[in-house]
């Protein structure tokens, strides 16, 4: 990192320190009651000192006077400090059992689970683009680990902020009360040992930063592999895919072990340290009592708050530690927060429309240095039957992406009905289509509610009727359960083309007047391939219907097809007279179906 960009560094740092305070604020009734409590436990610690050192010259006093005329009731002395002594232990270990339980419950209900429900709230809001570019595991490995570390901030700045600053205040305050030359002797030490742990600190945030990056690719390979078991078992890569976690986990373990090295040094350093006080306060109580100076029961006080003082400074050290981790993680949080959102545009499509669908002058791009799709017009019925074919990577998706707004165009229009959609919500133009698409997708959860997810508060004569039509409630009664089967993870325990009928039946559902079909008969058998064009056919009766075709035989009646290459139509006709016209479509079709 050169020099110029350190202070840009450092300033991002501070500003994401300076955000989480700021998001601690939505919190502050729990904090301030963990607050009050932690003073509470302060005072305790500050008050048994002073109780002990009571005890101590109580019993020093006794030792002295014994056998002189000056004796006294040693029990009698003893009794109140003692039973006083021991209050305070057992109220210091109430509240901080009391803070502990205030503290879990205020981050973990209001603070890291608001955080997640604003990055779900987010995702939603997030453009298509950004989710395409994102992995799985990146996504949880923020919303996951990433939250529960900024959660875990909340519980340092409490305890380093209150418990461990305020509490070294008042000890040396204590102290000074006692005696100001061994007051002195304890502080002397803490600019030392500051200095350590900050030094240390600095060095091990590049560790935890390169730490996250890791955590993150191993969340991706995780979720990959997953996704993919079938086919790394299939191919037997089985080896290979513990290769790469294994190489994802060294480096983590190389990372998080030279991080934690690092960090773990603060607390030894802070502990010698103190420990080099402890043994001056001896060397120096002990002159001093021995001289008058101070009693025997101050040098013990000043011993113990010497004691105490270690586990606040180690506090501040493990506190300042946490703070470079958390940097990290509440960085690449609030970097998605703070993603640019889709432009909310209010208003609606018509309730019911014909299914007129026009395209003018429409230029869109994934890249702005790739031009994709480049002054298409197209102009369909209502009711027609529309193919669009081409070679892959033409643009064949893409139109059906602009049609549903996942993606926005850059110049011209796209009408429904004489309707702009890019001047309505993005919802009411979604909610005109059904979709069947080449990748099934259902849920973990019974048959009725995979198809009832079409339409909300859908019966389940509905449900059975809609599934009927797609040929699909034969096989679900013969389900186990009927409607009420489960289905598994993965719904492994349905087939390919189980699957798709019950797509197709969520179709039928929602009824809507545009239909999009994505090959839904790809990857099934021929008797199931047969049903499934059956149920479509009967779903595309009297709609406007989109079907992006890679086997041609499947649009062979389409009333219109659209050949598309490199994002422009090509040729436009019907299935007889393209192949009149010995062009692309003639020469995707004949390699298709004609051999040598």
């Amino acid at each position: 990192m050169n020099k110029s960009t350190k202070p840009r560094v450092k300033k991002e740092k501070d500003r994401t320190v300076w955000r989480l305070i700021l998001e601690a604020k939505k919190i502050r009734s729990g904090l301030i009651l963990g607050a009050v409590l932690a003073l509470l436990v302060i005072a305790a610690n500050m008050i048994s000192p002073m109780f002990a050192k009571e005890i101590v010259d109580i019993l020093n006093r006794f030792w002295l006077t014994k056998g002189t005329e000056q004796t006294f009731d040693l029990m009698k002395e003893l009794t109140m400090p003692i039973v006083i002594l021991l209050s305070m232990y057992i109220v210091k270990s109430a509240l901080l059992y009391v803070k502990m339980l205030v503290m879990n419950f205020t981050v973990s209900r209001h603070f890291t689970a608001n955080i997640r429900i604003r990055m779900s709230d987010k995702i939603k809001m997030l453009p298509v683009s950004y989710v395409d570019k994102t992995e799985p595991g990146k996504m949880l490995s923020r919303i996951t680990s990433d939250v529960s570390d900024m959660g875990n901030s909340i519980h340092e700045i409490v305890d380093t902020l209150i418990m461990g600053v305020l509490q070294v205040i008042a000890m040396m305050v204590m102290m000074f009360v006692i005696n100001w030359q061994l007051a002195l002797v304890v502080i002397g030490v803490v600019p030392i040992s500051m200095a350590l742990s900050a030094m240390i600190g600095g060095k091990g945030a590049k560790h935890f930063t390169k730490e996250r990056e890791i955590v993150e690719r191993y969340y991706v390979q995780l979720e990959e592999t997953y996704s993919g078991y079938a086919t790394v078992k299939a191919y037997g890569l089985e080896k290979d895919v513990e290769s790469e976690a294994a190489s994802v986990n060294k480096k983590m373990a190389e990372s998080t072990g030279k991080g934690h090295t690092l960090i773990g040094m603060m607390v030894p350093v802070v502990t010698f340290t103190s420990s080099l006080s402890y043994a001056l306060i001896c060397l120096l109580g002990g002159y001093l009592a021995i001289n008058g100076v101070l009693s025997l029961g101050g040098v013990i006080a000043i011993l113990l708050y010497s004691k105490q003082f270690t586990q606040p400074l180690e506090q501040i050290a493990q506190g300042m530690a946490s703070m470079q981790r958390v940097k990290t993680s509440a960085k690449r949080v609030y970097e998605m927060l703070d993603h640019k959102e889709m432009e909310v545009i209010e208003g609606d499509m018509p309730k019911k429309i014909e299914g007129h669908v026009k395209f003018e002058n429409v230029n869109f791009s994934y890249r702005e240095d790739r031009p994709l799709i480049e002054n298409l017009n197209i102009d369909i019925k209502k009711g027609q039957k529309v193919a669009i074919v081409g070679p892959t990577g033409a643009g064949k998706t893409t139109i059906v992406n602009l049609l549903m707004r996942f993606y926005d165009i850059q110049s011209g229009h796209i009408y429904i009905d004489g309707v702009d959609i890019n001047t309505v919500s993005r919802e009411s133009v979604r909610n005109l289509f059904s979709m069947v698409l080449q990748d099934t997708w259902l849920f973990k959860g019974s048959v009725f509610e995979n198809v009832a997810y079409a339409k909300e508060g859908a019966t389940l004569e509905e449900v059975m009727e809609a599934c009927d039509h797609a040929y699909a409630d034969h096989f679900i009664r013969a389900l186990p359960d009927g409607y009420d089967t489960e289905l598994d993870e993965g719904t492994s325990n349905l087939s390919g083309g189980q699957k798709q009928l019950l797509t197709i039946a969520r179709a039928f559902l929602s009824s809507r007047e545009l239909l999009i079909l994505d090959e839904a008969t790809s990857n099934v058998d021929t008797r199931t391939e047969i049903l499934i064009q059956k149920a479509m056919d009967k779903l595309m009766k009297d709609k406007t219907t989109f079907v992006i075709a890679h086997r041609l035989s499947t649009i062979v009646n389409a009333d219109l097809i659209l050949v598309i290459d490199d994002g422009s139509i090509v040729e436009t006709g019907t299935h007889k007279t393209l192949l009149e016209k010995d062009g692309l479509y003639a020469e995707i079709y004949n390699s298709q179906y004609l051999t040598k």
